[in-house]
């Protein structure tokens, strides 16, 4: 996906452009922390991501970062299938890179900005300066700053649940001290502050709760990249430190009742470090006519060390208020003690009951793989393998104080401390082979390869609230000398916490055709076994919590298509961009505790995907008008089932989109539209205390942009 594809479809984050790309489902919801992405069938709401985002060359340690404002964006291309054997982990279902402006790529001063405003006050303003100063140094800044007044309204108090605003930069350093050395140094900010989770019941089809929700995140990440190349070899080197900060406000019941809240802050240090030596031989052979040697083979090769450290200084404090009490831990306590005394009755004194909870999560790495490519004539063989370390960290800390009385053997209120203190570690060692054969042709590209990928292993503190509610009821009891018996033991353990990686082995064959020039066309057939598979458990019941557990094995197979046909003919040009993904994703063994899935679509992924774009242009050539050019686009999603039993989906839906620019020498007006015809479809569902929730997608959207370009 290049600049201009980026501009025409007013794409700002990468969620904007995975409609562009097949059988890929970013869905924007909740809040900008909220990073889900499904590929190709794989995919998690929690925890760790299927796809890598790297942005020139860094990775991003967190999805809380995949959202972010895209700024002088060059091209942005998706690996799709394991990366394993390059990336390690997290990149099962892909890569997705990011390559922005440099200066020392450029040839001169380049001066650009952009002004936009769309419905719902929706403003947007950016502006660059990139300047090389010479052949060995060059610099650039650029600015962003976005605001909205929001798309949903809470009837509790009449006010926009998603207003917010975001803003932030980047400086970049590029150097060129010897010919044989490049040195990049880059400091990227990233500021959001914004309402949040806009869900709405689906009984009612209304956002009705009395608590607000928020979300404010602060990141800051400075790179420094070096790149040597001499002699046959190149020498690449990168090293980053991301600072992530942010704080979230939730009310987790979503009704007018006051049952709970959750506030969650992480304070984030995380860094990368790594080293990547490539070469290359030319094999020939000398004719007897002694001429030069002619190249009949070509060996290329990779070796590296790749290396991170994740530290996370979680604070997630869970708030019962006064009915969430009676709801949750009175009513349950009361219900198990009353089947051993039936006329017992108790009591609770506290107003509220807070859970303050704290964690400190580490995560550390160590990677070494290699890579080799032979060229044989117009065959290509890529076989490689990594080798990945990681261990896991998590210390933690719950408690609650709660006042208490039953009538049968207690005078007046007496206090329970309870506290769940401790370590969890783990090791993990993963080993990443990849082969891959291709086969070059005047019209294109034929291949097939085999490859693994995984997704990190790791602990789930989202579920300690539901640990420490069972762990204080526990105690109620066991100051009477009974035992409680809980609807599901499983969640009063904090072994539960521990979630192990998912694996997957990916089988695809494909073909890069070019029948004519100017056209571009992508098939693949695919099947991926995925083993370990991490999925989200509820508890039994009316409950706070969430569990990430290894509970499925699922099997996929799909297919894909992508067009890119660019035309000039004369003052006339065009472009064509479309893409259809078709995927089966089904679990092969899954069982819960409470029902057996065996069979059923894998929720949150979408059956099919398809996008179509097609702009034309005239170059008009004068000073009034230099060009003008008309865009319409579609974009069809679905279907989705929404849980594992199937019963609850989102029908197929199309997006119209349509756009109108007029262009001059330095600058260019866009007039756009997204969702047209006022399409209603949902991009997320779930279920909360025993009730069900959704939340629609953005409806029309119209609005104007102003670009220049220097």
């Amino acid at each position: 996906i290049d600049s201009r594809l980026i501009e025409e479809t007013q794409a700002l984050t990468p969620k904007d452009v995975s409609g562009l790309m097949p059988n890929v489902y970013m869905p924007e919801y909740g809040s900008a922390m909220t990073g889900s992405i499904y590929i190709r069938g794989l995919g998690s709401r929690i925890n760790e991501p299927v796809m890598g985002l790297v942005v020139d060359g860094v990775p991003l340690l967190d999805k809380n970062m995949y959202d972010h404002t895209m700024q002088d964006v060059k091209r942005i291309e998706l690996l799709c299938g394991p990366q394993g054997s390059l990336y390690g982990r997290n990149s099962p279902a892909g890569v997705m890179e990011i390559r922005t402006v440099q200066p020392l790529d450029l040839t001169s001063q380049l001066v650009r900005g952009a002004v936009s405003y769309a419905t719902a006050n929706q403003a947007h303003a950016q502006a660059s300066v990139y300047r090389p100063e010479s052949t060995v140094f060059g610099w650039g800044v650029a600015m962003h700053y976005r605001r909205t007044d929001g798309f949903y309204t809470n009837l509790y108090d009449g006010r926009r649940v998603d207003c917010g605003q975001q803003a932030g930069g980047r400086l970049v350093l590029d150097g060129r001290p010897v010919d044989q050395w490049r040195v990049t140094g880059t400091v990227y900010a990233d500021w959001v502050k914004q309402g949040a989770f806009p869900y709405a019941s689906v009984a009612t089809g209304l956002i009705d709760y009395n608590r607000p929700g928020s979300y404010e995140r602060l990141a800051v990440l400075p790179s420094l990249r070096a790149h040597y190349a001499s002699n046959g070899y190149k020498l690449q080197l990168a090293a980053s430190y991301q600072f992530l900060y942010d704080d979230m406000h939730m009310d987790q019941d979503y009704t007018r009742a006051d049952i709970f809240t959750l506030r969650q802050n992480q304070c984030q240090h995380n860094g990368t470090l790594d080293a990547m030596l490539s070469g290359w031989l030319d094999i020939g052979e000398r004719h007897n006519t002694g001429q030069k040697p002619s190249r009949v083979a070509e060996y290329e090769w990779q070796v590296g060390v790749s290396s991170f450290v994740k530290t996370n200084a979680m604070q997630a404090p869970v708030t019962l208020l006064r009915p969430g009490l009676d709801e949750l831990i009175l009513g349950n306590a009361s219900r198990g003690i009353q089947t051993v005394f039936p006329d017992v009755s108790s009591g609770i004194s506290n107003s509220t009951l807070p859970i303050p909870s704290s964690f400190d999560l580490l995560n550390a790495g160590v990677a070494v793989y290699h890579q080799s490519h032979v060229h044989l004539g117009n065959w290509h063989i890529n076989a490689g393998v990594r080798i990945d370390y990681e261990h896991a960290r998590m210390d933690y800390l719950s408690t609650a104080d709660l006042n208490y009385r039953f009538t049968m053997v207690m005078d007046d209120f007496e206090a329970v401390h309870t506290k769940i203190s401790g370590t969890r570690k783990a090791h993990y060692l993963q080993v990443l082979p990849r082969l891959a054969v291709s086969y070059d042709a005047s019209w294109g590209t034929v291949y097939g390869y085999a490859a693994k990928g995984y997704k990190a292993g790791g602990y789930n503190p989202q579920i300690f609230s539901t640990i420490t509610q069972n762990q204080v009821m526990t105690d109620m009891a066991a100051a009477m000398g009974m035992h409680l018996d809980m609807a599901d033991e499983r969640f009063s353990d904090v072994s539960i916490t521990a979630y192990k990686p998912e694996s997957d082995w990916t089988f695809e064959l494909g073909a890069q055709l070019k029948p004519v020039e100017g056209l571009k066309i992508d098939v693949d057939v695919f099947h991926i076994q995925c083993f370990d598979q991490q999925v989200t458990v509820f508890p039994n019941g009316k409950t706070t919590g969430r569990m990430m557990a290894n509970a499925a094995r699922s099997r996929i197979w799909g297919a894909e298509a992508t067009l890119h046909y660019r035309w000039l003919h004369g003052n006339w040009q065009g472009i064509v961009d479309a893409s259809y993904g078709f995927t089966d994703a089904r679990f092969i063994d899954f069982n819960d505790g409470m029902g057996d899935y065996s069979g059923n679509f894998i929720p949150y992924a979408p059956r099919y995907t398809a996008h179509a774009l097609a702009q034309v242009g005239y170059r008009v050539g004068r000073k009034w008008l230099h060009a003008v050019s008309l865009s319409a686009r579609v974009n069809v999603l679905g279907p989705i089932c929404w849980n594992e039993q199937n019963d609850c989906t989102q029908a197929p839906y199309a997006l119209l989109g349509a756009g109108l620019t007029l262009k001059w020498k330095y600058a260019q007006i866009e007039l756009w539209g997204r969702n047209l015809t006022g399409t209603q479809y949902d991009v997320f569902y779930f279920r909360s205390m025993g009730n069900d929730f959704l939340q629609r997608g953005k409806p029309r959207e119209l609005g104007a942009t102003v670009r220049f370009e220097i």
